[in-house]
């Protein structure tokens, strides 16, 4: 898990701040479940496991900080019935934001694979 300082704004003291993968994965995961239309980040077998070692918040995200530059990665689960590619850019511009403001840190891309999708009536064979 890469770390690194976080550079501070003109006219603020010059301490410099770590930001850890895992606190940028949490913004993005959040950020992510906000989006209409994405059911689940992670796919299946990931979601399974992270549930297991309660990785819950930052499954599905993979965070690489270099030289205060972010790329973030994002495997998600869309719902059935949502434009796929407005789902994906909604989650982009969500996360680019979100980590923006958040930490300070410049995001140079946000990748999206989308893994897999959810049919609403599959909730509804599980639980009958």
């Amino acid at each position: 898990m890469a770390e690194e300082p976080q550079q501070p704004e003109a006219g603020v003291p010059s301490q410099p701040v770590t930001i850890s993968d895992s606190v940028v994965a949490k913004v993005a995961h959040n950020a992510c479940r906000e989006i209409a239309g994405v059911h689940g980040l992670g796919g299946a077998a990931s979601r399974a496991l992270s549930s297991l070692r309660g990785e819950s918040r930052t499954q599905g995200i993979s965070v690489d900080i270099h030289e205060g530059v972010v790329d973030i990665d994002i495997t998600m689960v869309a719902t059935y019935g949502h434009n796929i590619a407005d789902v994906a850019e909604k989650c982009r511009q969500a996360v680019r934001t979100q980590v923006e403001g958040t930490t300070g840190l410049k995001v140079r891309e946000v990748n999206v694979v989308v893994a897999d999708i959810h049919f609403p009536s599959e909730d509804e064979v599980e639980e009958g």
